[in-house]
């Protein structure tokens, strides 16, 4: 009965650590890498988006917890 509540609790712990590491996605904007898990705690963008019609890209990063903006950091290029 002992054993089988320790092997039950590692089992519970590393799913929820597979849950929680980010999963990066690459955007189809010219660069823009985009971190997300699978439970949606928080989500991090690195941006480097084209903008073609001032021929300008967007650089930066930004970071989101329960899906509220805490910090972002972007800028135009020319």
């Amino acid at each position: 009965m002992k054993k089988t509540k320790i092997i039950l609790i590692i089992c519970i712990v590393i799913a929820i650590l597979l849950l929680i590491i980010p999963i990066p996605q690459t955007l189809k904007d010219g660069g823009t890498v985009y971190w997300h898990p699978i439970i949606p705690i928080y989500e991090i963008y690195v941006y480097h988006s084209e903008c073609f019609d001032d021929e300008q890209t967007m650089e930066g990063w930004s970071l989101s917890l329960f899906g509220i903006e805490i910090y972002e950091n972007t800028y135009f290029v020319e």
